[in-house]
């Protein structure tokens, strides 16, 4: 494995010896300190660490100094960098598994030589092991959003508004809802208008320029052009169509509100959970 290594003046004589036992063990040691002890600086070494893992020249890095805390706060600032300060064997192993940690953090004022070299060991050894989200925005609070959504689909339904009935800031639940739906929320949105629209159009009786008003169109041409780019069809032909479909409900193509969720996720909805 690529290594990188770093320290500051105090963490010298640890890093040195780190440094050997992973040359002795197979591994390509990058050094980005000083060959002169007297020069090490926390600052320096860290820039250098998470810019050699930023651009791929090492996979993990090590970095051992007095200042751990403030080393490892100041890594974490580049985004090739998932550093974390560890002084046991639990916290690294599972920070590489779980947070795929791989930049090992050490306090040269609180780790011994061997101490260091069995964390390090740790760190190199262990792989981060990916867990999948079932579901991005926990199942009650997405249940309240699309009843939500339900129930106000003939008036605009901002990310701003959804994002408040979720309890969350808007770029967090425009991602978190979309893992969660397969869908951006404009785009879950305008599909739950169409699937409205359908059902209302199924029933024959109503006037399509009702329609376009009651599932939030500004206009009959507006619904008419996003309709038949959805439904591959015009209103007008899905209506007639629904009308020769024999015992179909809502008509060809017609999905439900909860079908367009996670299958975890749809009795929760239709239950209004």
């Amino acid at each position: 494995m690529r290594i990188g290594l770093g320290s500051d003046q105090i963490g010298f004589e640890c890093k040195e010896r780190l440094k050997a036992r992973l040359a002795a063990q197979g591994h390509a040691v990058l050094d980005v300190c000083a060959d002169d002890r007297s020069r090490g600086d926390y600052h320096i070494a860290t820039d250098q660490l998470t810019s050699a893992l930023h651009t791929g020249s090492v996979e993990r890095s090590v970095l051992i100094c007095a200042n751990a805390v403030g080393a490892s706060v100041a890594a974490n600032r580049d985004p090739g960098a998932r550093a974390g300060l560890c002084h046991d064997l639990y916290s690294v192993r599972h920070g590489v598994q779980d947070d795929d940690m791989n930049l090992l953090v050490m306090g040269a004022c609180v780790v011994t030589h061997n101490r260091a070299c069995e964390l390090a060991d740790d760190c190199i050894q262990a792989s981060y092991i990916p867990r999948r989200r079932a579901f991005g925005i926990p199942p009650r609070r997405l249940a309240r959003v699309v009843e939500h959504i339900c129930n106000n689909l003939d008036k605009p339904l901002a990310v701003s508004e959804l994002s408040k009935v979720a309890e969350m800031s808007q770029s967090h639940f425009s991602k978190l809802f979309k893992l969660s739906t397969g869908l951006a929320p404009p785009k879950f949105v305008l599909q739950q208008r169409i699937n409205r629209s359908k059902e209302l159009l199924s029933q024959h009786a109503a006037k399509i320029v009702d329609i376009a008003l009651d599932v939030g169109f500004e206009n009959q041409a507006h619904f008419t052009t996003v309709f038949g780019n959805f439904a591959g069809m015009t209103p007008r032909q899905f209506q007639r169509s629904a009308a020769n479909e024999a015992g179909g409900t809502y008509g060809p193509g017609f999905t439900t509100i909860s079908s367009a969720l996670p299958l975890g996720m749809r009795d929760l909805v239709e239950q209004g959970l």
